[in-house]
């Protein structure tokens, strides 16, 4: 096991978060079996060339950021996959259908490749938010809280739902204090995993 594989089976697997997908889910889709995925993202070994195109059209990422990462990739401008919407105080609900026929929107030049977006629907975020804006995440949906804590994320609950918040250290340990923008906080919050707000894209 190299470091390289290490890294991309940590691609995967955060392609694989992000589409809110169990490995046995992200395995039925990509026509092989879910021990097959648990090594692919333990970097045990890679896809071979037909899983990985699989991967890729089910992710809209090239082949080329599973394999050598985004500083391998250069594009001015790409689509960025719409995974699903945020509405009433900030519930996020991700699409069932994540594959290639999935809605994209454009991101800025500036934006990496591993980004996906969820669109606002309603004014129950008015004035943060309004109606129709485009809000772009990280697949690098993460434990390490230095990487979100003080920050808007996207973020899944432990047995619980995803959603948009700010997030800030709770008052028990482990525990986060989640931020609303309309609606009541949230204490005592454990979290699956939290991904940083990236850009938004104004209506």
């Amino acid at each position: 096991m190299s470091d390289r594989n290490i890294a991309m089976g940590e691609r995967i697997r955060r392609a694989r978060k992000s589409l809110n997908l169990t490995q046995q889910e992200f395995a039925e889709r990509l026509q092989v079996t879910q021990p097959t995925v648990h090594r692919w993202e333990k970097g045990f070994y890679d896809p071979d060339e037909s899983a990985l195109q699989r991967l890729a059209a089910m992710t809209d990422l090239p082949p080329a950021y599973f394999r050598y990462g985004e500083q391998a990739v250069t594009q001015t401008r790409r689509a960025v996959t719409v995974v699903g919407h945020v509405g009433t105080d900030g519930q996020v609900s991700l699409d069932d259908n994540k594959a290639a026929s999935a809605p994209t929107i454009e991101a800025p030049a500036s934006e990496t490749l591993s980004a996906v977006a969820i669109v606002v629907r309603g004014d129950s975020l008015y004035p943060v938010y309004q109606d129709g804006d485009v809000i772009f995440y990280g697949l690098e949906a993460s434990n390490d809280e230095q990487a979100f804590l003080g920050r808007e994320c996207v973020v899944k609950l432990a047995k619980g739902p995803t959603l948009l918040k700010r997030v800030m250290r709770g008052s028990e340990r482990g525990s986060y204090l989640l931020l609303s923008h309309n609606g009541s906080p949230v204490d005592n919050a454990r979290l699956d995993w939290a991904a940083p707000v990236r850009w938004i894209k104004r209506a």
